[in-house]
């Protein structure tokens, strides 16, 4: 039986195979060995064990002889424990294992000790080699003649002992070789030898494949007495154990030389870990990828310091956790300080190799720098969320804008209604009324107004360019962030006179609301007196528009400062930010033409400069020119809308000027418009049975003319057909929520346009 564990430096268990309940079911992770008494024999073996440098030392535990080979490693001190049959003079094979000899050297030395164990019989080994064919390994006493006999044998039955052993995979006992069948083909040799009995054991892999033989040969005819069986089976394993360990080595040095072959070709940083030395060897990759001297010394603690504090103990454990468990492959994926002080994101694979105790060896592994791959991962996901957000604000805007649509309408109606009947009456008790509504009426204004500006926000992932109001789009931005700002500093605005820059509204949104929370979170919170937030909008000498957001925070460290626009890098805590919102705000900026910049005194605040150059002559348009009020003419209008509460509301506002019908559905408007014959026909754009566009076409195919007189009404065209229909479409839009003023204005222009006679 086997266990393994791992104690840290204070003598705690670190990590323990599930074996090692079966010792003390107190062994586990957590626990003091020396504070169990059970566990105190363990505790003063791993000490005398490291105290005297000896790697194997024994104890006893749960009534067992225990051995222990102890490996002090830059990961802790690993120790492991395994019962092993017989008596103390088995671990004088543990010494010969581990005295670091030659193959060779290793069995005969096996053989001495047999031959010391057993007085009189002579002790040899047999080794199968890759031509099938057996040869000595190691023969001290042994006669010449017999080893000569031995030396080219093939295994099989009637083979002699060694050669029936290896055949068949069980001991071959011959109690007299001169009268025993196997040895026929050797009765000449055996005549001339002054031995008798021979008793082979296979030496067989830990598959169970043979590797050899051991054999005893004596003077006089006997079989073994089961002590000697079981030394003698005892014996052949621990042959096994330095056959295996031989051929390892020779596998890892030749993993070794393919190592170095590799590490030269390869584009990933290749590094071999011995863990008993922690020596540490770095391919020349290292210096090309992450900057780093390979002359300098490059140990555990080196590459460990390495490590990103935040993920560093994770990493560590895991790589602790795959020693304990005797894991072939270890993987993590951390950042990596760079030697200009960047955090690159790194794979890192690891092999690891043990020795046939099981302790651990090196570690073999590549590490792939994926900070590129992560940043274009990273972008897309930004930008599938950003569409996700889009497209949610949109229908939020849209949900919202229907019942605002009808609360503001309603709110003017009022308001009018009453202006009109304090006229009448001289009801100064009427004012206070109104004063509420009119209160009422600016709170939905700015629930307008931030249904607008989100929608603004929605438009982010547009790449379309025009005209844009830098004033404006910052407007939109300090609502969206007002309240991440309202609880840490005062705001501060000073906007001039400014062209009008070429860009995206969307885009330019996203760039100066991330500077704005970016601002307040390098403000403490509840201290709103001693801070401030100033956003500037000016011109320079050059002509460009210059954006400004300063902050009275805590500012930038020097050693910081160079690195604040490269992709990933933040000084948030864990979770609290991904490192690409200055680098994507760069990009922003840096596609329309314009720069980014930051200056920052520690302790005193940072202020971020956005400039933007302006928009071409050829790129700006006349605006449109004003018609004059056109006078109202009684028509007939139609109103198309799935929400009720949306017309009634037009209904009150345009009723007592216009003949209105309304439709609550689009099927029953197609039976009756043409009977109806509408001047105007106001119309929602997103309804459940039938979109507006849908309706749009239907008319236009049967009633051109009426196709023509349709005015959209939209409280914000959340699907990419909506979008697209809009776009082109000649029609009128009007935008919820509305004013009675502006919804009788346009419907008179429109029954007027209507009602002119043909030129």
């Amino acid at each position: 039986m086997r266990v393994s564990l791992l104690l840290s430096a204070d003598g705690s268990v670190a990590a323990v195979t599930p074996g090692g309940t079966a010792i003390e079911p107190r062994l586990v992770a957590g626990v003091h060995l020396a504070d169990i008494a059970t566990l105190k024999p363990l505790a003063r073996a791993v000490h005398l064990a490291l105290r005297q440098e000896q790697g194997a030392v024994s104890c006893e535990l749960a009534g067992q002889t225990w051995d222990l080979e102890v490996s002090p490693t830059p990961s802790g001190t690993f120790v492991t424990l395994e019962t092993l049959p017989g008596t103390r003079g088995d671990f004088e094979l543990a010494e010969v294992l581990s005295s670091g000899k030659r193959l060779p050297d290793v069995l005969e030395a096996l053989c001495r000790l047999c031959e010391r164990r057993l007085p009189g019989l002579l002790s040899s080994v047999l080794l199968l080699g890759a031509d099938g064919l057996l040869r000595p390994g190691a023969a001290p006493s042994l006669p010449a003649l017999l080893r000569e006999a031995t030396n080219g044998l093939a295994p099989g039955p009637d083979r002699g002992a060694c050669g029936t052993a290896v055949w068949s995979r069980e001991p071959a006992l011959a109690s007299d070789m001169r009268t025993d069948r196997r040895f026929v083909a050797f009765r000449e040799v055996v005549q001339q030898l002054d031995l008798r009995s021979c008793w082979s054991w296979p030496i067989l892999s830990r598959t169970g494949q043979s590797l050899g033989s051991l054999a005893v040969y004596g003077p006089t005819a006997a079989l073994p007495t089961a002590a000697q069986a079981a030394l003698l089976g005892a014996m052949a394993r621990f042959a096994s154990l330095a056959i295996e360990q031989s051929r390892n080595e020779q596998s890892t040095r030749e993993m070794l030389d393919r190592f170095h072959l590799v590490a030269e070709a390869s584009t990933n940083v290749i590094y071999d870990w011995n863990l008993r030395t922690d020596r540490l060897e770095w391919s020349p990759r290292l210096e090309q990828v992450f900057g780093y001297d390979l002359k300098a010394p490059r140990t555990f603690a080196w590459w460990e310091a390495c490590v990103h504090p935040s993920e560093r103990p994770q990493v560590t454990s895991s790589l602790q956790l795959a020693i304990v468990e005797r894991r072939k492959t270890w993987t993590a994926t951390y950042r990596f300080l760079r030697h200009d002080g960047a955090w690159a994101t790194v794979i890192d694979r690891g092999h690891l190799l043990f020795d046939d105790e099981g302790a651990p060896v090196r570690l073999i592994g590549e590490m792939q720098d994926i900070s590129g791959q992560q940043l274009l991962q990273a972008r897309l996901a930004l930008t599938e969320r950003l569409a996700s957000v889009g497209t949610l604000a949109a229908g939020v805007a849209h949900e919202i804008n229907n019942p605002l649509a009808w609360i503001t309408s309603n709110l003017h109606f009022a308001l009018e209604e009453l202006g009109r009947l304090r006229i009448e009456t001289g009801l100064s008790a009427l004012d206070e009324m109104a004063e509420a509504l009119t209160d009422a009426r600016t709170g939905a204004e700015r629930v307008s107004t931030i249904v607008r500006d989100l929608k603004l926000f929605s438009r982010a992932q547009d790449e379309q360019t025009g005209l844009v109001d830098v004033r404006r789009v910052l407007e939109s931005a300090i609502t969206m962030a007002r309240n991440e700002i309202r609880h840490r500093a005062h705001l501060e605005r000073r906007f001039d006179e400014v062209p009008l820059v070429k860009g995206n509204e969307g885009k330019l949104s996203q760039v100066f609301l991330n500077l704005l929370i970016n601002a307040a979170h390098a403000v403490p919170e509840g201290d709103v007196a001693h801070h401030t937030i100033a956003v500037s909008a000016s011109q320079d000498a050059q002509g460009r528009v210059v954006v400004s957001v300063r902050d009275t925070g805590q500012g930038i460290e020097p050693d910081v400062l160079p690195h604040i626009f490269d992709p990933f890098f933040t000084t948030k805590p864990v979770g609290q930010g991904t490192g690409l919102g200055l680098s994507i705000c760069h990009s922003i900026v840096t596609s329309l033409g314009g720069t980014i910049g930051v200056e920052s005194t520690p302790g005193r605040g940072s202020t971020f400069k956005v400039t933007l150059p302006v928009a071409p002559p050829e790129f700006r348009k006349s605006p449109v020119p004003q018609a004059e009020p056109a006078a109202a003419l009684r028509g007939r209008i139609a109103l198309i809308d799935d929400e009720p509460s949306v017309l009634v509301a037009l209904q009150r506002v345009l009723g007592p000027h216009h003949e209105v019908k309304s439709f609550s559905t689009p099927t029953q408007a197609l039976d009756e418009l043409a009977d109806f014959a509408p001047d105007v026909v106001f119309c929602d754009v997103m309804m459940p049975e039938m979109s507006g566009a849908e309706l749009y076409h239907r008319l236009r195919a049967n009633h051109p003319k009426l196709a023509e007189r349709m005015v959209f009404m939209t409280g914000g065209a959340f699907s990419a057909s909506a979008r697209e229909f809009l776009d082109e479409v000649a029609q009128p839009i009007l935008e919820k929520p509305f004013t009675a003023d502006g919804v009788r204005r346009l419907a008179n222009e429109q029954v007027t346009k209507a009602r002119a006679p043909a030129a």
